[in-house]
């Protein structure tokens, strides 16, 4: 008899057990922002991210996406809302991060690789370096998400050295700001947010970004042309901040860490199909593509590059290791 109250005991507390561990699985939802729209690779990204983290978890852990207009917080602020736990995760562009901690930057250097394998192994050289800035940041790295290549959106077709001089161009990160300073152009450093309004008033009269983050803004209705300089293969980086990662158990972490390595395999192997997709929806929206652009142009930003990289790297004193990962691209 003992033995039977025992095991019915025994059932009921490891029931209770069980209860408890699904409830507080039910209850976790952790909220992702991203400032782009959802047609973009990163924010195409973070949705595949929370299908498979609510699959995993079989709908015990919910990954809220807030993309675009959704997301509350815009440029730097994406950062300090992530690490001061307002938010707990953030997909954030290399150049946002790169305000935080110049190494972000690696990857967006112009001209640093050119293709999306150089692009992959600078990436997968400097990992360790950025996972560990993440953490000095106070965050957990997950994944990061390949742009395709930066052209040149802009009012009116490039064919000179003397048309870049004439852009009120908009750029994504302090690099890419010198760099066409460099060539001569009025360069500004601003978040996508401020955008619109700047073209609006004729204030900007060209963007530097890919035909991904274009064409997800239709940046068509202002910018008819486009110039495929490849100026580099930017990533975003996928966060979650510290106090939310410890809060999660071992299974928990698993589930995401799994999820969030499966989601960058495939945005790494997807990439290049998309700037053929984009560019049939580019021309579908009556653009002028330039896939060729004049010798006179690149020479331009490949002299200003070079000389604003050199730059970066006297400010930016790199590990011999981390150095070794820029010079393997052919620096």
């Amino acid at each position: 008899m003992k033995l039977l109250r025992y095991r019915r005991a025994f059932a009921a507390t490891a029931l209770g057990s069980a209860l408890a561990i699904s409830q507080a699985w039910a209850d976790t939802t952790l909220q992702l922002i991203n400032e782009y729209p959802a047609t973009s690779i990163t924010a195409a990204a973070d949705l595949q991210f929370a299908d498979a983290v609510g699959q995993a978890s079989k709908g015990g852990i919910r990954i809220e996406t807030l993309q675009e207009k959704q997301n509350p917080y815009k440029g730097d602020a994406q950062v300090d809302a992530v690490i001061g736990g307002k938010v707990q995760m953030g997909t954030l562009f290399g150049g946002v991060l790169g305000n935080k901690d110049s190494l972000f930057l690696l990857s967006s250097l112009p001209f640093a690789a050119k293709d999306f394998k150089q692009a992959h192994d600078l990436y997968a050289c400097a990992k360790p370096a950025l996972e560990q800035r993440v953490q000095a940041l106070g965050a957990h790295l997950l994944y990061v998400t390949p742009w395709p290549p930066s052209g040149i959106w802009s009012v009116k077709p490039l064919k000179s050295e003397a048309d870049v001089k004439a852009l009120k161009i908009r750029t994504y990160d302090a690099t890419s700001k010198s760099v066409f300073q460099r060539v001569g152009a009025q360069s500004v450093q601003m978040p996508y947010s401020a955008l619109a309004a700047k073209l609006a008033a004729g204030e900007v009269n060209a963007v530097l970004t890919s035909g991904d983050g274009g064409a997800g803004r239709s940046l068509w209705d202002h910018l008819p042309n486009f110039t495929a300089v490849s100026y580099s293969i930017p990533l975003s980086y996928t966060i979650i901040d510290n106090d939310a990662w410890n809060a999660l158990d071992k299974a928990q972490q698993a589930i995401l860490q799994d999820a969030a390595e499966k989601v960058s395999a495939a945005s790494w192997a997807g990439v290049e199909q998309r700037i053929q997709a984009n560019y049939a929806r580019m021309r579908e929206n009556k653009m002028t593509l330039d896939t060729s652009p004049s010798d006179s142009i690149m020479a331009a930003l490949r002299q200003a590059g070079a000389a604003e990289t050199q730059a970066w790297l006297d400010a930016n004193k790199l590990s011999g290791k981390d150095a070794a990962c820029l010079s393997a691209q052919g620096r």
